[in-house]
């Protein structure tokens, strides 16, 4: 990742500083974003003591660099009850701009809970790109005497034309960040005690549920592409079967041809409507499996920044709110867990009923392209028996993968482990 992404066009090149791999900044801000609790690690970086930080508003550390769109959607977001990830850059009382990457979370009694980190992935100067194209739709209109929160309005509709699913790329973002910055060598600091032990087990039982969540997510690709793959591979027999009606003489002999293709044509409509289905199934569980992935990157997120709270002291309280955070990043892991089973039967009568209905065209087909090969005709039509013998092949292919797949979706996945250790650091910090 550049050391330094570009976010305003033409910006001087002032001071910055860069977050080390190991800190985590923790704040906590009340409804209306005035900061409650902050970190050490938080006042290293900006610069502020805590009690110059403490009952004032967060944007007391907002870099002019920054577009006003970024948060326009962050309070957008959390104020609709979801978690928000984006990067941010910050100015520090020197000056100095430190970059990291923001999550904030609302927490269920009222106010965010916020922690950030180093960015890790090349997604911080695709996200710098979009800024640039913001920032220079909120300068024109202040230009234009347009108030502040008008250009942030204006400013977050030009990412929404440039970015329009905004949700999709952070839930990919996210884990992706977190895995980036564990490659890069961050590790739990070393402690010890009923909390720090418990924050370690549940570290430990939230990278295996992302294992699971993972392979899920790479099934749901699968099948996707494999759906894709049966419907591109009916675009070819009906093309064969409008080039054989031009091809073959009339009579008898066409008709003996054409026949088994204008049945296959038939047969592959209805498994065309099966397959296309089964790909927005597909699609759904992706994205249910990209909530539940975002949902374990903030877990390990917040469950490092309390393993890191368990070596100070005089951060219970802190470590209480985290707690309470992490009841809800397991809240949105159960529910990915309950939409599972619903997605995986639906996948499997789906690929069931697309292996059965594939059975007997395919092998009437294949007959049909054996005779045909042996008949008087064959060598006029060679050249369409060949495209149909590579559109059965893609069909096997695809057919293979989707029973591969549905078999990867039939093991369920559980939170049973996750949430016993989560209980067990509740009731450590409570």
């Amino acid at each position: 990742m550049p050391s330094r992404v570009t976010i305003l066009r033409d910006a001087p090149k002032g001071p910055s500083h860069e977050v080390d791999v190991n800190d985590i900044f923790f704040s906590v801000t009340d409804a209306k974003g005035v900061m409650t609790h902050v970190n050490n690690v938080f006042i290293d970086y900006a610069q502020y003591s805590a009690e110059e930080m403490i009952g004032k508003p967060h944007n007391l550390i907002r870099h002019d660099e920054m577009p006003g769109a970024t948060f326009k959607l962050m309070w957008d977001t959390i104020e609709d009850g979801r978690p928000f990830a984006g990067y941010v850059r910050n100015r520090a009382k020197s000056g100095s701009a430190y970059d990291v990457l923001a999550t904030v979370t609302p927490l269920p009694n009222g106010g965010y809970l916020s922690v950030r980190t180093r960015p890790m992935t090349d997604a911080f100067a695709a996200a710098g790109e979009l800024y640039q194209e913001a920032n220079a739709v909120e300068h024109e209109a202040k230009a234009n005497g347009v108030g502040r929160r008008e250009r942030a309005v204006a400013g977050a509709e030009k990412l929404a034309e440039l970015l329009p699913d905004y949700d999709a790329f952070i839930r990919e973002v996210l884990p992706n960040e977190v895995q980036a910055r564990e490659d890069a060598g961050f590790t739990l600091p070393e402690g010890s005690g009923d909390i720090y032990d418990a924050a370690s087990a549940l570290y430990r039982e939230l990278d295996t549920f992302m294992t699971t969540q993972t392979e899920i997510k790479e099934a749901a690709e699968e099948l996707r592409k494999a759906s894709e793959t049966l419907v591109e591979e009916n675009a070819v027999t009906n093309n064969v079967k409008a080039e054989m009606e031009n091809v073959v003489t009339e009579g008898a002999s066409r008709t003996l041809l054409l026949a088994p293709l204008q049945v296959w044509a038939t047969m592959r409509g209805i498994i065309d409507e099966n397959a296309q289905s089964l790909a927005e199934v597909a699609e759904e569980l992706f994205a249910k499996t990209a909530n539940a992935r975002m949902a374990i990157a903030l877990a390990r997120l917040h469950t490092a920044q309390t393993a890191q709270f368990s070596t100070e002291s005089g951060a219970l309280e802190s470590m209480q709110l985290l707690v309470d955070a992490l009841e809800e990043d397991v809240r949105h892991m159960d529910d990915a867990v309950f939409l599972h089973s619903s997605f995986r039967r639906r996948v499997e009568l789906k690929v069931n009923s697309i292996s059965e209905l594939t059975k007997i065209p395919l092998e009437m087909i294949r007959r049909w392209s054996q005779n045909t090969n042996e008949s008087a005709m064959g060598e006029e039509v060679t050249p369409l028996v060949e495209q149909v013998n590579k559109a059965m092949e893609a069909a096997d292919a695809s057919i293979a993968q989707l029973q591969r797949s549905a078999e990867k979706l039939a093991q369920a996945p559980s939170t049973d482990e996750v949430r016993a250790a989560l209980d067990r650091l509740s009731a450590a910090v409570r």
